[in-house]
């Protein structure tokens, strides 16, 4: 698996990941008028032209047929903005690569702690790699509630090497 900066080129694949991941994956957590809400805003390609590039934009992609895998995102402020993973590529640890990536330039900048809105879905990924429930939501996207969790969970600074 290749992680590499997404350009703006690759905003098409990520807003059809982006679709394909909640119609497929997160409908077993969210009503078909939630998904369809969620997911409205897919094919707004200059919107993910300007999410690349405001933030630190990940996307993995098989390095043979250079499949788009997944995408991850984080802004300068500690916000993980996305984490999706395509349905065909679900439980081979991509997710997990993304964030960690994510959280080695959390590092870089300096950052004490990062912060997300999870998905009902999301939620056991994010707990399991350390973040932890700050208060229950229900975000209004298109007219339509969604419930989401605030988590949060601290960045871990490098341990100093120690000289001998």
């Amino acid at each position: 698996m290749l992680l590499r900066r997404a350009t703006a080129a690759d905003a098409p694949r990520i807003g059809q990941l982006f679709y394909d991941t909640i119609t497929q994956v997160n409908c077993a957590d969210y009503t078909a008028a939630q998904m369809a809400a969620w997911r409205g805003g897919w094919q707004n390609l200059p919107g993910w032209e300007a999410k690349i590039g405001s933030q630190h934009f990940l996307v993995a992609e098989d390095e043979a047929t250079r499949t788009l895998s997944g995408f991850a995102s984080l802004a300068t402020d500690g916000y993980l903005d996305f984490l999706f993973v395509s349905t065909r590529h679900q439980r081979r640890g991509i997710a997990g690569q993304l964030l960690l990536a994510l959280v080695a330039h959390a590092t870089c900048l300096g950052l004490t702690s990062l912060y997300t809105d999870a998905s009902v879905t999301a939620r056991p990924f994010f707990a399991h790699y350390g973040f932890t429930v700050e208060r229950e939501q229900q975000v209004v996207v298109r007219g339509v509630e969604l419930p989401n969790y605030r988590m949060v969970r601290s960045v871990p600074l490098f341990p100093a090497s120690s000289s001998k």
